[in-house]
């Protein structure tokens, strides 16, 4: 077997979802162990093989994608049973590579930080690996984590920290921001249905335009902005509300909680 997934939600169903789209694993090679009969019929639909419980036995790789609340218990039930040529993947936000080698008595453990959009293709992954795992385990997680998105290697387990408050939580910015952007167009006179469109496409167009030219988005952002002319009117109502220094503070608050939680 490639992957036991301990957990079915829609994080552990994205990455075994991915893993059968891409042809990284095939679906009768992926156990999702799940309680709830919702989630193991979801992943049955896939044609993965599921289980109540975990039962990682033969898998070269075990995911643990519960919510950080079931970890002990998670944990707990998988204390020495998972073999030395396994390497453990979590996906557990704020529980340490170190709690988790205790815990399951295991020290190759990989801690990932993913994000929503690996629901459709474009996560965002940052991992970081504990020295023990090999390379050959390394390729075998990376091609799991790639098959939902792009993938980046952090330099120190602080990193998974850092990606939790820029890429983990950045989703929740961008929808924040789409919230406020569209209540103002639906003021304008746009229906609802009019300020989603104008809002998401050019969120789209502006994303696919940064990425295309590779251009800095602060230069980018130089280009729209004529002097004395609309686009400079609104940013200057923006940094005279100070949103710019809110969304870094923001981050930086994200991050000192996630080093909390981490404790």
């Amino acid at each position: 077997m490639d992957y036991a997934f301990v957990g079915g939600g829609n994080m552990g169903y994205a990455l075994a979802a991915a893993a059968v789209r891409r042809g990284v694993s095939e679906p009768g090679r992926i156990l999702v162990a799940d309680p709830s009969g919702e989630a193991r019929r979801r992943a049955e639909a896939l044609g993965c093989r599921t289980a109540e419980r975990p039962s990682p036995a033969d898998a070269r790789v075990v995911v643990l994608a519960v919510k950080p609340q079931q970890a002990p218990e998670a944990l707990a039930e998988l204390s020495g049973r998972i073999g030395g040529d396994q390497v453990v993947v979590s996906i557990m936000a704020g529980i340490r590579i170190a709690a988790i080698q205790d815990a399951l008595r295991h020290r190759a453990v990989v801690r990932v930080m993913p994000n929503t959009p690996a629901q459709i293709g474009l996560g965002m992954h940052v991992f970081f690996a504990d020295a023990s795992v090999t390379a050959e385990q390394l390729q075998t997680v990376e091609a799991l984590l790639s098959a939902s998105g792009e993938v980046l290697r952090g330099a120190s387990e602080d990193s998974i920290d850092a990606a939790t408050a820029v890429s983990g939580s950045g989703p929740a910015y961008v929808f924040y921001l789409a919230e406020h952007w569209m209540r103002a167009a639906e003021e304008m006179g746009f229906t609802p249905r009019q300020a989603a469109q104008l809002v998401s496409q050019t969120l789209r167009g502006a994303v696919e335009l940064w990425r295309s030219t590779g251009t800095a988005p602060g230069r980018l952002r130089e280009q729209v902005t004529s002097k004395g002319g609309t686009t400079a009117a609104a940013l200057d109502a923006m940094n005279e509300a100070g949103v710019g220094a809110a969304i870094e503070a923001g981050v930086r608050r994200a991050y000192q909680r996630a080093k909390e939680l981490g404790r």
